[in-house]
């Protein structure tokens, strides 16, 4: 063989290690990208993740994109890049509320919520399932103060009809 095809050889052979670890490192960043992407809320109006939003040429989401993309090329730590956006930009660029303080509430009061609409409504339908107290009907031959009073009043109106 002559030393140009060594070489040429080589060449090729080391390209083709190459191949795989670079492929190995792309879905690594890839994934990265999405779990950050996921993290971060578009600034436009869609107010969608920057990995979903489908504005052509998004002046939010396009831009955030390509700064996650050098930044994980860069070495940064997810964590790193969506607390780099949250100092810069504020809470609203998360996806999510925090678990952390008055962001929990977030967390909390829809279903505090839920339990306390379900204990109303059962309070509600066993109110309304109860039987009613009625009132005691007066024995028969007993009458009551008032029974005599209408009794004459009844015979006034007959006599005066």
């Amino acid at each position: 063989m002559t030393p140009m095809r060594r070489i040429l050889m080589l060449v090729l052979v080391s390209a083709w290690l190459a191949t795989p670890l670079q492929a190995a490192a792309e879905p690594d960043l890839e994934a990265k990208f999405r779990e950050a992407g996921d993290q971060l809320t578009c600034q436009c109006s869609c107010r969608e993740q920057i990995t979903v939003c489908k504005m052509q040429n998004c002046g939010s989401a396009t831009p955030m994109r390509a700064e996650v993309r050098s930044e994980l090329a860069a070495g940064k730590s997810v964590d790193e890049i969506v607390a780099g956006f949250v100092q810069r930009v504020g809470k609203q660029v998360l996806s999510a509320p925090t678990m952390k303080g008055f962001d929990l509430a977030a967390w909390v009061a829809p279903f505090a919520l839920l339990v306390l609409g379900l204990v109303v409504v059962s309070w509600i339908v066993v109110k309304m399932a109860r039987p009613r107290a009625t009132v005691a009907a007066a024995p028969q031959g007993t009458a009551g103060p008032f029974d005599a009073r209408m009794e004459a009043e009844l015979r006034d109106f007959e006599e005066e009809s």
